[in-house]
């Protein structure tokens, strides 16, 4: 966005929806320091239309003083498939047909014996609940009510661990400068939090490498070149 106070780059990963009038920008923004507008690919009319651009450059504490600017951005991390459940598939395979797994999991959930449910699909018309958790716990709860339709697997992490991190990220979200965070599975359901972010401080670092090894994975906008 060029205007009057200069030239920024808004990187503002998660948008309200809510209409702006032309050149608003939003607290996440950065001021571009060198020339950017005659570096800006001929396609990526940042002021006409909705675009993206990289900056590369050298940090100024809250503005970059551009090197390059470049239609390119970098390619986002491949996410979990969720396709073939890391289980065994029981005696006649995993069940067919379209049944609804979108139930209330109650006690097993708020107890902390289910720490994170997620559905693989191992194909169109196949629906599977993979629950990192308390095996027993969570097989004599579920298994009759989902027959051929259950994987269990024990989980890396507690409930209580990941609620710990959830505290943090509460208690620090505007000091550190996070943009959204939420919990999601690999493809051995494994759980972990996932957290967008400014950058990382030196501050969050220390506290990133306290934790369990894979437990939050750190996703900021600005990174070394």
């Amino acid at each position: 966005m060029s205007g009057p106070d200069g030239d920024w780059l808004d990187v503002a990963g998660v948008h309200d929806l809510v209409f702006r009038q032309p050149g608003w920008k939003s607290d996440r923004s950065i001021r571009l320091i060198g020339s950017v507008a005659e570096a800006l690919p001929t396609d990526s009319a940042l002021n006409h239309r909705p675009g993206y651009v990289s900056a590369v450059g050298i940090w100024r504490d809250e503005s970059i003083e551009v090197e390059a600017i470049s239609a390119e951005i970098p390619a986002p991390e491949p996410r979990a498939l969720w396709r073939e459940p890391p289980c065994p598939a029981p005696p006649g395979g995993w069940r067919h047909g379209t049944v609804d797994l979108d139930f209330d999991l109650g006690d097993l959930e708020s107890s902390g014996a289910m720490v994170h449910p997620v559905i693989f699909r191992p194909s169109e018309d196949q629906e599977v609940l993979v629950a990192a958790t308390d095996v027993d716990a969570v097989s004599r709860e579920l298994s009759l009510k989902m027959p051929r339709q259950l994987c269990v697997v024990p989980s890396r992490f507690t409930r209580a661990q990941l609620d710990e991190v959830y505290d943090v990220l509460h208690a620090k979200w505007r000091d550190w400068r996070l943009e959204s965070f939420g919990t999601s599975s690999d493809e051995q359901a494994q759980p972990f939090i996932v957290i967008m972010m400014f950058r990382i401080t030196a501050e969050i670092a220390e506290w990133a490498d306290a934790l369990p090894e894979g437990l939050v994975r750190l996703d900021p906008t600005l990174n070394p070149a």
